[in-house]
């Protein structure tokens, strides 16, 4: 009676830590939101003209539409998947009814980004708790994603990189949850809606789908073991889970490809019509055929890479440089992360397994995790996961050195979710190890890891917002001159 009480009770204080999360990570988000000059966030003004368009005439532009044209740089984001600025748009377009006050209605479609990022925090929520039994250990993995501070920025203002960071929280959820449930009805349900916002957001998150795609197969592929070591494929349950998620995903994307084939003569992805409205609306320092980049100038990639700061100007900018990539936060934060991935990164692919097992049971230790899926599940979906990584760094890499040099570290953020997944996988590892050599009070000790982690995570997320951010905006120019003034963009 006494079990039954305690955990009543500890599920009470659970229920009640996500309320206070999740209240947190919509007020975090918001502060951003609200006080940042429209424009200032990473082309914003050229993503709203989008949604401006939408707004104005009630239907979407045309990738070469003067209206939506960026200036200078020729082509525009419409040629591009818009489903967060259609979104934007037609909200927009129902508050303008009531309202023309500039403040309320660039808030409003800020606060569509803030909403996706609110629901990547439930779904961050959800692979902790699929992963992890230790609540340290899942509220550990949760900050480090969630309150990461780039993560909390990419939320607040007019992009698409929002959607795309939620849709691979879902798809990876999806994923590591299918090693557990053999993806059922509900799981199907949810990998479509996933794959259906990352293909309807930013191409830079692609990877997760071409991941998703070869994980799902591989669970129906099985080898047997004897003399021939036969390969057996589940065909019928593969075609049949595998056509409900393909009907619904044509149904969601489908029409927006036919769209772009119909308008721009069968290119449905509509890169070759986006370079060649570039080349014929961009000036000469930005047009494709004349700008400069480091392939056309024959400089080697190493080169770029390390001998231009791109590789330490990308990772800080990962982990938070927020406004016009003007405001960056204290060294001393850059460094931490720094070390903390190097060591836990290094800590969880240490073949430690065998000293684990006999250090401590399953049951006796309170830090590992339930033996989701076979070793074969498993490996799939790290090389899936490791794929997505390598995809999407190698996308931003080859997009610098042939197209723009941008080291951005928002053009690699949707790797967050399973980076810190290996993080947080190697910090599990560390308090096995403290159980493993028998370090004194080694259960106090590995819950004062995860409670220093986090604690310094939101630390610095403090700093980053109430001493960078907010004085920055609070001793210039900020939102707040927008208030009452019609908006024109």
């Amino acid at each position: 009676m006494e079990e039954i009480k305690n955990t009543m009770e500890r599920k009470r204080w659970e229920k009640t830590a996500e309320v206070v999360f999740y209240i947190l990570v919509f007020a975090a988000i918001s502060c951003f939101a609200m006080l940042q000059v429209y424009g200032d966030p990473p082309d914003e003004i050229n993503r709203f003209k989008i949604v401006s368009y939408i707004w104005n005439y009630g239907y979407l532009p045309k990738g070469g539409d003067p209206e939506v044209i960026l200036a200078g740089y020729g082509a525009s984001y419409a040629f591009q998947p818009i489903l967060t600025y259609i979104i934007q748009g037609y909200l927009l377009r129902f508050l303008g009814m009531f309202t023309k006050d500039g403040y309320v209605l660039l808030l409003a479609a800020r606060m569509v980004n803030v909403c996706f990022g609110v629901l990547m925090a439930y779904y961050v929520r959800c692979i902790a708790k699929e992963a992890w039994k230790n609540p340290y250990v899942q509220w550990t993995f949760t900050l480090l994603v969630v309150f990461l501070p780039q993560n909390i920025f990419i939320h607040s203002y007019v992009n698409t990189d929002s959607m795309a960071m939620l849709s691979v929280a879902i798809i990876f959820y999806v994923l590591l949850r299918a090693m557990r449930t053999g993806y059922s009805r509900k799981d199907c349900v949810l990998l479509s809606i996933g794959i259906i916002l990352c293909a309807m957001s930013y191409y830079n998150a692609y990877g997760i789908i071409v991941a998703a795609i070869l994980v799902f197969i591989m669970n129906f592929v099985h080898r047997q073991e004897g003399k021939t070591k036969k390969v057996t494929i589940e065909w019928r349950e593969m075609l049949r889970k595998g056509g409900l998620i393909s009907a619904i995903v044509l149904l969601g994307i489908g029409w927006w490809f036919v769209r772009n084939a119909v308008l721009y003569d069968g290119d449905i992805i509509a890169m070759n019509a986006r370079l060649q409205c570039a080349i014929e609306t961009a000036t000469p320092d930005y047009n494709p055929l004349t700008r400069f980049t480091y392939q056309k100038e024959g400089i080697p990639l190493r080169e770029m890479l390390f001998d231009t700061g791109y590789v330490t100007l990308l990772r800080d900018s990962f982990i938070a440089m927020f406004g016009p990539m003007a405001i960056p936060t204290h060294g001393l934060i850059y460094i931490f992360y720094k070390y903390l991935w190097i060591i836990t990164c290094a800590a969880a692919v240490l073949p430690m397994k065998t000293w684990i097992d006999k250090g401590c049971s399953q049951e006796a230790s309170p830090w590992k995790s339930e033996d989701v899926g076979d070793w074969k599940k498993k490996a799939v979906f790290y090389g899936g996961m490791l794929l997505f990584c390598f995809i999407t760094i190698g996308l931003s890499i080859y997009y610098s050195y042939t197209w723009e040099f941008q080291p951005q570290g928002r053009y690699i953020l949707p790797v967050l979710v399973p980076f810190m997944y290996l993080v947080t996988l190697g910090i599990q590892k560390l308090c096995i190890l403290a159980e493993h050599f028998r370090i004194t009070r080694a259960v106090k000790c590995a819950r004062l890891l995860c409670i220093g982690i986090m604690s310094y995570v939101m630390l610095a997320f403090a700093y980053s917002l109430f001493d960078r951010f907010i004085p920055y905006y609070l001793q210039g120019e900020n939102m707040f001159s927008m208030y009452g003034k019609i908006f024109i963009p």
